[in-house]
């Protein structure tokens, strides 16, 4: 790692979930169903496996999300909590440095993100699955207790028009093109690669050198 955002990141800490009847293994990502994932973990015992303990696994779950959706409701969420820490912080400060410096926190990095830390310790088949297929995992639905929405109307429009997000939604819309595959990490980066060359030499710079 080569600075405190490598490793806000691509953590030293990556978890797979093991479910039995059946047994499979899926990798929770933050605003995917995260909170209900390690809820129902919880709730029934499951193993958590980290780290090297995730590289004889053959066969990963994993569920997208569709990213635009998934990046607003994450800055919320790195808002409120950086309120809730920092009641002093103005909201347009915290949404500055969203804006400007991508992407401070994981719950809004992109999920493309999150798989290129899981290659870092699994070789794995991944099974893409879109964010429907949680309810084939658990029935819970957890949100955090007291989070609010605290994002006005006219920063998720700011957001969403952000020129410095949208090639990182192009990539994570790459992955939803791969739902329902079953594919390892360089099949999906040779994937990205002949889908959109542009948006591959810029995960490319920034994440696979």
């Amino acid at each position: 790692m080569l600075s405190r955002i490598d490793e806000i990141i691509y953590p030293n800490r990556c978890e797979v979930i093991e479910f039995s009847d059946p047994q499979r293994f899926v990798y929770p990502i933050f605003k995917n169903g995260h909170s209900s994932l390690h809820e129902f973990a919880g709730s029934n015992k499951l193993k958590i496996l980290l780290n090297e303990q995730i590289k004889n696994v053959k066969q990963i779950e994993i569920v997208l999300r569709e990213p635009q959706e998934r990046f607003i409701s994450g800055v919320n969420t790195f808002v409120f909590n950086t309120k809730r820490d920092n009641p002093n912080l103005d909201i347009n400060t915290i949404i500055y440095f969203v804006e400007n410096y991508l992407f401070l926190n994981r719950h809004y990095a992109p999920q493309l993100s999150w798989l290129v830390n899981l290659s870092r310790y699994s070789n794995a088949k991944f099974n893409l699955h879109h964010m429907d297929y949680i309810t084939h995992l658990t029935n819970m639905n957890i949100k955090p207790k007291d989070e609010q929405k605290i994002l006005p109307e006219e920063i998720i429009l700011r957001l969403k028009n952000n020129p410095h997000v949208e090639i990182y939604h192009r990539l994570d819309l790459i992955l939803l093109d791969l739902v329902d595959k079953n594919l390892n990490f360089p099949e999906i980066i040779q994937y990205i690669e002949l889908k959109d060359p542009i948006a591959y030499s810029k995960l490319k710079c920034t994440a696979l050198d």
